[in-house]
């Protein structure tokens, strides 16, 4: 159902990350309930947009 998110104990100890990347499940919602756009998240944390 989630093909986007992993999960693994030697990754960000755990936590919920998006697939590939160190970026935690729960800092994108963060960065969402914040305010930001998903625009500006992805020009913040990748080198896409």
């Amino acid at each position: 159902m989630f093909e986007r998110i992993t999960f693994g104990p030697q990754i960000m100890s755990g936590r919920a990350c998006i697939r590939g990347m160190r970026i935690t499940v729960s800092l994108v919602l963060n960065l969402v309930a914040s305010g930001m756009s998903v625009e500006e998240i992805l020009k913040a944390y990748t080198n896409s947009v």
